[in-house]
C-alpha cells in the first residue's frame, strides 16, 4: 500500500464515502474492501459498523471471523470504527447513564474482537460516560474518540467540557477525531445539485451561502434565514432544507484544530469534490493546505480517514475516483515539508 513518508499523517479510506456504491449490486462489504485495495485506497480503512456490519454489536463468532478475515485478506490496516451511542433507541425515553455506558461497551468490545484500535463516538457521549469507559478502553487497548462535526467548534460548551476531561485525565485512550466539515471556507457545490433536485430556485440557495458565509455563529443565522427565505417564496419545507447548508457546513478557521492537541487520536478527512486547480489538485470547500500544517506542526502521525460525503447531495462523481483525488493531492500537501516529531 502506498503511504506518506514517515513521520507524517497517515492516509486511509472510511467505506462511508462508498455508500451509494453499497447500495448498487454486489456492493457488499467484501467487494467494498476489496476494490478499496485494489485501487491502493489504503493503507487504513475505517468503518461505520451499523452500515457494514448486519446484526451489529452483537455478531456470532463465525461473522467476527468473517470480517477480520476479510481485512487481514485485503492488506489494509483497520483504522477506525465508527459506533453509535443511540440514546433514542427506546421509544418515549433516553438511555439512562448506565444504559449508555453499557450500550457503548458492548460495541467497543466488538471494535477490539475486529481488530479496530480506534472507535469513533458522537458528541452525545460526554465526559461522564467516558470516564467510565476509561478502564474498559485501556484494557481492550481501543481508543475512543469523540466526533467534532459541524456545526460543533472547541467554543461550543459539549466540547470545551472534553478538553477539560482530556487535559485532567491526560491519557492516550480518549480524545478527539476532527471532522473537516467543521472548517469550511466555502459551500460545496454539490448543494445546488440537491437544491435543483429538490425544487429549491437558485436564487434561495445563494441566499442561504451569502448568509453561510457572514460573520458570526452558524446557529444565529437561522432566525434571519428563516425571514429571508420566507420572504423570497420558500415553504416550510424548503427552508428546512436550507438549514441543512449551516449544519453540515462549520465555519471555524482550521487552525483552531491545533488546540485539540494533543488530545487526537484520528481524524476525519471530509471532503465533497477535489478539482484540477491551476497548482494542481485542490479542495474548494476546505482549506487542505492550512489543515496539513496543523497535522504536521502537531506531529501528528495517526491516520486521516478520506470521508466523501458529496453523496449526500449528488451522484454525479465516482467516490472511488475523488478518494483517489483527495489522496494524490494531500501526500503533495503532506510531504511538502519535513515531519515534526510525534509529541
Amino acid at each position: 500500500m502506498t503511504d506518506t513518508a514517515p513521520g507524517l499523517p497517515r492516509l486511509g479510506t472510511t467505506l462511508f464515502s462508498l455508500t451509494l456504491e453499497q447500495r448498487r449490486p454486489g456492493g457488499d462489504f467484501a467487494s467494498l474492501v476489496r476494490e478499496v485495495a485494489a485501487r491502493d485506497l489504503g493503507p487504513g480503512l475505517e468503518m461505520v459498523a451499523f452500515q457494514s456490519l448486519r446484526g451489529w454489536p452483537r455478531l456470532s463468532g463465525d461473522q467476527e471471523r468473517e470480517v477480520r478475515g476479510v481485512l487481514e485478506s485485503s492488506g489494509l490496516t483497520p483504522s477506525c470504527l465508527a459506533i453509535n451511542n443511540d440514546l433514542g433507541l427506546y421509544p418515549g425515553r433516553l438511555l439512562s447513564d448506565d444504559e449508555s455506558h453499557e450500550y457503548v461497551a458492548v460495541q467497543l468490545r466488538g471494535a477490539a474482537a475486529l481488530g479496530f484500535p480506534v472507535a469513533r463516538v458522537g458528541i452525545e457521549t460526554g465526559p461522564a460516560i467516558l470516564e467510565r469507559l476509561l478502564p474498559l478502553a485501556e484494557e481492550l487497548g481501543v481508543k475512543v474518540g469523540v466526533e467534532i462535526h459541524a456545526p460543533l467548534t472547541l467554543d461550543a460548551p459539549p466540547v470545551a467540557a472534553l478538553k477539560e476531561l482530556f487535559t485532567r485525565l491526560d491519557t492516550p485512550w480518549l480524545g478527539f477525531i476532527p471532522d473537516m466539515s467543521a472548517s469550511m471556507r466555502a459551500v460545496p457545490d454539490a448543494v445546488d445539485d440537491a437544491h435543483r433536485a429538490a425544487g429549491i430556485a437558485p436564487e434561495l440557495t445563494a441566499l442561504t451561502k451569502e448568509l453561510w458565509a457572514e460573520p458570526g455563529p452558524t446557529m444565529a443565522k437561522f432566525p434571519e434565514l428563516e425571514r429571508r427565505a420566507a420572504e423570497a417564496g420558500a415553504t416550510p419545507p424548503q427552508i428546512g432544507n436550507l438549514k441543512m447548508l449551516f449544519t453540515m457546513h462549520g465555519r471555524m478557521a482550521p487552525e483552531r484544530w491545533a488546540d485539540f492537541f494533543p488530545h487526537v487520536v484520528h481524524v476525519h478527512g471530509k471532503f465533497y469534490g477535489i478539482v484540477e486547480g491551476p497548482d494542481g489538485l485542490t479542495d474548494p470547500s476546505i482549506d487542505w493546505p492550512a489543515v496539513a500544517r496543523v497535522l504536521r506542526e502537531q506531529g501528528y502521525d495517526g491516520f486521516v480517514s478520506s470521508e466523501y460525503e458529496a453523496h449526500a447531495y449528488s451522484d454525479r462523481y465516482s467516490a472511488f475516483d475523488q478518494v483517489r483525488a483527495q489522496h494524490d493531492m494531500l501526500k503533495r500537501l503532506l510531504e511538502a515539508e519535513p515531519a515534526v516529531a510525534a509529541r
